[in-house]
């Protein structure tokens, strides 16, 4: 286990989100607990957006049969009845469909149905393969975007919308909820080139046989861009649906040259309308996918006393929501920019931070562009930026 450690250490390379987590946990069992200053992330957290709704949310699972294999769905809903939007939750490389988890349950409690699947048995245990073991990830990534691998996903969405949609009709008990006029998909990395293709994005040779429902709005967390078949003029000009991208300045899972900003390539290149842009500042690659870096999170207040916040429905410290569409104001003033890579935005409280703006501008973006609520519009114009001072920025067009 050292041996891999050191490996893994040297060569500083993303090797997926899962099992990097329990890699890293291994080769520090003895890691001191990490301290956030408890007292700024309530602040902030105070200052940001709410939805206005905070709903209890249940949990289930159930499994998709697609060409004789089985494919776990964990299902997150408020537990009060009534019909509620869909969003689908792709994740990444190395992922189950556990992955996200607080930005799922941020999703539930704020009234949506929340189903994440991740279509391929191999993308999900892609880091356990004689590949990922002989350290040969820029050939695994060309690999796993393939376009018959992505044909593969594709074919896995569709046939769990056709599912879910037989489900709504029969009343099934875990989908009834489940209100169709409405559908957002969501994904992280791997997962947000479904979520990107199957909204709209052009790539040569693969099929969207079978994915007749569509989606209406998008997020892609990480997206990922090469340049193998369309131009990146073209490739996105199919994209009319309300999208937002989220990466950051330090969003770097494959340490090539460039790959940092290929991340904001599709909103660039994107018609107008709608179109967002979330450039955090100083956030890793699996922040942005939601990673539960840390079990035990070590809160210090400021009389410097200390406590351990457990995990429990996918609220971590700081993840309550603040005054509905930032009524009390962020306090901050000039103008939001992704500042340097510094020390500070590493600090256990810049990301705590950072991952607050995560949930809170997905929140925001579902609630304005799903449900259509001219209070998260507005929150999204006018207070997310001077909220954001600090933590990154928020573009649009």
């Amino acid at each position: 286990m050292n041996k891999l450690c050191n490996v893994f250490s040297k060569l500083g390379l993303v090797i997926g989100v899962a099992a990097f987590i329990a890699l890293l946990a291994g080769c520090s069992s003895s890691q001191k607990a990490i301290k956030v200053d408890e007292a700024r992330v309530k602040e902030f957290v105070q200052h940001g957006y709410d939805s206005g709704i905070d709903y209890e949310a249940t949990t289930s699972k159930f499994l998709l049969k697609v060409d004789n294999e089985f494919n776990q769905v964990t299902v997150v809903q408020p537990i009060r009845n009534g019909k509620y939007p869909l969003i689908i939750y792709l994740p990444g490389l190395g992922e189950s469909s556990e992955a996200g988890k607080g930005m799922r349950n941020a999703w539930a409690k704020s009234g949506y149905v929340v189903l994440a699947i991740q279509p391929l048995k191999e993308d999900e245990n892609i880091w356990s393969s004689d590949a990922a073991l002989r350290a040969e990830f820029s050939n695994i990534r060309h690999e796993r975007y393939s376009s018959e691998v992505i044909s593969s996903r594709l074919n896995v969405l569709a046939k769990l919308l056709e599912y879910i949609k037989q489900g709504t009709m029969s009343g099934d008990q875990t989908l009834f909820r489940v209100d169709l006029a409405q559908i957002a998909v969501v994904g992280f990395d791997v997962g947000a080139s479904t979520a990107m293709i199957a909204s709209g994005e052009d790539v040569p040779n693969v099929s969207k046989a079978g994915l007749s429902i569509q989606p209406n709005v998008a997020i892609a967390l990480s997206p990922h861009v090469d340049f193998i078949g369309a131009a990146l003029d073209s490739r996105y000009q199919n994209i009319s649906i309300p999208t937002l991208s989220v990466t950051s300045d330090a969003d770097d899972e494959t340490h090539e040259a460039g790959s940092i900003s290929l991340h904001q390539v599709p909103f660039q290149h994107m018609p107008p309308g709608n179109k967002f842009l979330l450039l955090l500042s100083g956030a890793s690659h699996a922040l942005i996918g939601d990673a539960d870096l840390t079990n035990d999170v070590q809160m210090e207040g400021k009389d410097g006393s200390k406590q351990t916040e457990h995990e429990d429905s996918g609220n971590s410290s700081g993840r309550s929501r603040g005054g509905r569409h930032g009524k009390n104001g962020s306090g901050s003033k000039g103008k939001g920019t992704a500042t340097s890579r510094h020390e500070e935005e590493r600090s256990p409280t810049q990301r705590a931070k950072a991952e607050v703006a995560l949930e809170q501008v997905t929140t925001a973006f579902l609630n304005a562009y799903v449900k259509n609520d001219r209070f998260a519009i507005e929150w999204l114009n006018k207070d997310a930026q001077p909220w954001l001072y600090g933590i990154g920025q928020l573009q649009e067009k």
